[in-house]
């Protein structure tokens, strides 16, 4: 009898216990006015967090920082909420087009869809969970800035002191598109030529240069190139002036385009170099960039001034947070 009373008390204990972590996990760790979050919440979000962290980064999320860490997803959390009583049909489909971009972007990542999925489980969602949670935090920006829109978007006068404020920006440096044949003064090993064996090397180049100006450039390349990098796009590749070495650059730019071919040499071989296109040198207007400089100070606004946004909606809708 006494085995049968001490059984049925660690039975009733082990669910009183059960029923304990149950009501510490509907304990409300914050409200507002139409949504609540409870701790159980919280506790998979941060969960969610130690493991995308370690997952996706190597980084060990240190428990000194856990309760500084909580606090930060709480306050995206209410974020969410309140986001999400906020929206408008508009923002819905926007955040939505954003969210399901962010996912296929994310899972072309991996080159095998399911390696995408057990990451994604790995942390402790199913993929239905992970859009969701990608939907919430688009739709969050996308309400914070249809209504911080009046207080983020700069000026025209605000965008051209921009403009005149960072001239070196805005110049673009001459540029030119080459194929090239190589052929290198190493031999498969790494070992430099001799001299005899350079001789022959720059022979076979002056035979492509010959044939240069009556062959297809591509089948040149094709057939003599060295360069593995380049041999598959026709031996083509950009230039730009000032990035380079500056004797090389005198000699490329020099060139007429696709009219004749030279052999320049460099450090690692000869190179049979024929330009196709040269673009001048210049310096982007105003109206070329107004669209990046808007963009640009938006950014650095909508940072500036979600702080203080994000307080003014708390107040409203009395979102209280209690103390874990």
């Amino acid at each position: 009898m006494k085995m049968i009373r001490t059984g049925l008390m660690a039975f009733f204990g082990l669910c009183l216990s059960f029923a304990a972590l149950a009501a510490d996990a509907n304990t409300v760790v914050a409200s507002g006015t139409g949504f609540t979050i409870t701790k159980g919440e919280l506790d998979k979000t941060y969960r969610v967090y130690v493991l995308t962290q370690k997952l996706a980064f190597n980084i060990d999320v240190l428990p000194a920082f856990e309760q500084a860490n909580r606090a930060r997803l709480l306050e995206d959390m209410i974020m969410h909420k309140l986001a999400a009583l906020r929206a408008t049909a508009t923002d819905r489909a926007t955040a939505g087009k954003k969210a399901d971009d962010n996912f296929k972007e994310q899972q072309q990542a991996f080159l095998v869809k399911d390696n995408f999925k057990k990451r994604i489980e790995a942390t402790g969602l199913t993929q239905f969970e992970f859009k969701q949670a990608l939907r919430a935090e688009a739709l969050a920006e996308t309400v914070a800035k249809r209504e911080l829109n009046p207080l983020i978007t700069p000026r025209q006068g605000e965008i051209l002191k921009f403009y005149n404020d960072h001239p070196d920006y805005w110049r673009v440096p001459e540029t030119a598109k080459v194929a090239h044949v190589f052929l290198s003064l190493r031999d498969v090993t790494g070992r430099r030529l001799n001299p005899d064996e350079r001789a022959a090397k720059l022979a076979l180049a002056s035979k492509v240069l010959a044939k240069a100006p009556t062959a297809d450039f591509k089948n040149l390349v094709k057939e003599y190139s060295e360069d593995l990098v380049t041999k598959e796009e026709g031996g083509e590749f950009m230039m730009v002036r000032g990035s380079g070495n500056p004797e090389v650059e005198k000699q490329v730019f020099a060139l007429k385009p696709n009219v004749q071919a030279k052999i320049v040499t460099t450090e690692h071989g000869y190179h049979i170099v024929k330009l196709l296109e040269r673009k001048a040198a210049k310096v982007k207007t105003v109206a070329d960039v107004t669209d990046d400089i808007r963009l640009k100070l938006m950014k650095e606004k909508f940072v500036k001034e979600f702080p203080a946004y994000f307080e003014r909606l708390k107040k409203s809708a009395r979102v209280t947070v209690a103390d874990e």
